[in-house]
């Protein structure tokens, strides 16, 4: 039975699906291994947390019936954050389909809002879309012109509470402004967690009076910029002190703004770390009869027994 704990406290991690054994993949640490009938990733991963950061709509809009089956596999109080479509944040094609790295995209338009809109209205129509999700890049920086294609973008979607990264350090040079701007937009600042450079956004964990949204990467400042595969920035898992620190925060928090929904997504997912981490996260803040864990991730990860019980009848082969 969900509490209201439970209910204020969405934690999970950035996407769900990540095929294949690790260090890239998932299978045989927190999904079962492959066999003669396959897991469906996201109806497994939601036995285990209440909230999910959806990345795929970063490369490409979801069309509705993809979203509807989402919301067919998930249950009732599980919720999903979006990050929105890179033509909204991005000068360039990034991935999945772009057919050079410098492949510019032209200027957004109110087709391509309409379209990432429909594309969602599922999870709006059944109360399921927490937060939609702005990345920008790490290099869009403080400026007027900046300014304007931030509040162009935000302005765009009026569908659920709006989420925006800004990692550049300028942008809290600013901050008066940047809060300024974000609050006229109804657009909530995410804390985000990572290995700190002369560039990096300054910030420290708030709660505001509607919703709180972290993104932890990970601290893995050797491989940051400099890695041969993308699964290398990642590969980081956070130490059970800096979990339960960060627990400690998030109960203060909650305790000083008591109507703020808080959403914790873990991104360090090399090797499953993101998942061990997620679990870790709940099982400091919520009673342990509210969590539990395949005893895979428990074979992988043995300092999970600090924090909730293995469940021994989901492990992987």
């Amino acid at each position: 039975m969900a509490t209201e704990t439970s209910t204020r406290f969405h934690i999970g991690t950035c996407g769900y699906a990540y095929p294949g054994a690790p260090p890239n993949g998932w299978s045989g640490v927190f999904y079962p291994k492959g066999g003669a009938k396959r897991v469906d990733e996201l109806e497994f991963y939601a036995t285990y947390f209440n909230a999910v950061e959806i990345n795929s709509t970063f490369y490409r809009p979801a069309s509705a019936a993809m979203a509807r089956g989402w919301v067919g596999r998930t249950p009732a109080d599980f919720v999903f954050s979006v990050k929105a479509w890179q033509k909204f944040t991005h000068d360039t094609k990034l991935g999945d389909g772009a057919s050079d790295a410098g492949e510019r995209w032209a200027p957004f338009e109110r087709a391509d809002v309409e379209r990432f809109s429909e594309g969602v209205a599922p999870l709006v129509e059944g109360g399921r879309l927490g937060a939609l999700l702005f990345q920008f890049p790490a290099g869009f920086v403080y400026t007027t012109e900046n300014l304007d294609r931030l509040e162009a973008a935000l302005s765009s979607f009026e569908i659920c509470h709006k989420v925006v990264e800004l990692r550049h350090r300028s942008w809290s040079d600013h901050r008066g402004e940047t809060d300024a701007l974000l609050a006229r937009l109804d657009t909530t600042w995410a804390f985000i967690d990572e290995p700190k450079f002369p560039t990096s956004v300054k910030q420290e964990l708030a709660a505001t009076a509607e919703l709180t949204y972290l993104r932890l990467h990970g601290r893995n400042s050797e491989k940051w910029w400099h890695h041969q595969d993308a699964w290398e920035r990642y590969d980081y898992l956070y130490p059970e002190e800096n979990i339960r620190r960060l627990a400690a925060k998030l109960r203060q928090l909650a305790g000083k703004s008591p109507q703020s929904r808080f959403y914790a997504f873990f991104n360090n997912h090399a090797r499953g770390q993101a998942v061990a981490n997620a679990l870790m996260l709940q099982g400091a803040l919520l009673s342990s009869d509210q969590v539990h864990a395949p005893h895979s991730m428990l074979d992988a990860f043995p300092e999970l027994v600090k924090f909730l019980p293995c469940d021994p009848a989901s492990g992987a082969d």
